[in-house]
């Protein structure tokens, strides 16, 4: 039962589109900022977060420890960083269709030019289940975690390719 949840979860572009707003929400984190999230760093969000270990590493680490704490969490478990790729690779036509529904139901707006996705609202969404808002801080704390780094750096740590 638990592995047809987290199956359901994976594929639903809808939480998809949440899970990517808030990462554009931490990567962002407010309005005056002078960067958008960069739309490849869209494509990782749900591999990363919505893979059980990956998501309880992000978890166990302080959020103003960074990126690099977290890299070394997950040096722990090579296997985790290593099927970041496959992960990605395997979800990214959700990862595109939850972008999609996340621009057309105005979460993210796209800045063509820049291929940026900006957070059209920072307010979190009312009552929702616990189980979703740890999803969401996860996301959100990846994006701040993103916001230090550039996308070579991102590509490096987590051993992916754009």
């Amino acid at each position: 039962m638990a592995l047809q949840n987290e199956v359901q979860a994976m594929q639903n572009p809808a939480l998809g589109a949440a899970l990517i707003w808030r990462f554009a929400c931490g990567y962002c984190p407010s309005a005056t900022a002078t960067r958008g999230a960069p739309m490849p760093l869209a494509f990782l969000v749900l591999p990363v977060v919505l893979h059980e270990q990956t998501r309880r590493a992000i978890g166990s680490t302080q959020q103003r420890s960074g990126f690099r704490q977290f890299q070394s969490n997950l040096d722990k478990e090579v296997d985790m960083l290593l099927g970041v790729q496959r992960r990605a690779l395997s979800m990214r036509k959700t990862s595109l269709r939850a972008t999609r529904i996340a621009l057309a139901s105005a979460l993210l707006t796209l800045i063509p030019e820049k291929a940026e996705l900006w957070p059209r609202s920072y307010v979190n969404p009312p009552a929702v289940a616990a189980r979703v808002r740890e999803l969401l801080r996860a996301a959100e704390k990846f994006g701040v975690w993103c916001a230090d780094l550039s996308l070579f750096e991102i590509a490096g740590i987590l051993r992916v390719e754009f």
